[in-house]
C-alpha cells in the first residue's frame, strides 16, 4: 500500500539506512539515466484505505519497518550465503 507521507524516503536513503542497520557496506552502483517507468518521486495516497479502516493507523516508521525486515530476514539471508560459497574440495 506505501507508506503514504508517514513514511518514505529515496532509494539513497533506503541505502543508508539499511547500511546502518545491517552494520554492512551494500554494494550499489548509481546511474543519472533514469529506467523507463521509473518514477522520480512517488507518496501513495491511503486515504481511500483510511476512508475504509477509519480506526487503523500506521505504527511503524520507516526505521522500524527496515529494521524488522532486516531481523526477521538475516539468518536466511547469512544461510543461503553460505550455501552459495563456492568451498574447494
Amino acid at each position: 500500500m506505501g507508506g503514504s507521507r508517514f513514511s518514505n524516503c529515496s532509494m539513497a536513503e533506503a541505502i543508508q539506512l539499511c547500511q546502518e542497520i545491517s552494520g554492512k557496506e551494500l554494494a550499489w552502483t548509481y546511474t543519472e539515466t533514469n529506467r523507463i517507468g521509473d518514477h522520480i518521486w512517488y507518496i501513495s495516497d491511503i486515504r481511500k484505505f483510511q476512508s475504509h479502516y477509519p480506526d487503523w493507523r500506521q505504527e511503524y516508521d520507516l526505521r522500524r519497518l527496515a529494521q524488522d525486515i532486516y531481523e526477521k530476514n538475516v539468518e536466511r539471508w547469512i544461510a543461503e550465503q553460505v550455501n552459495t560459497t563456492v568451498h574447494p574440495i
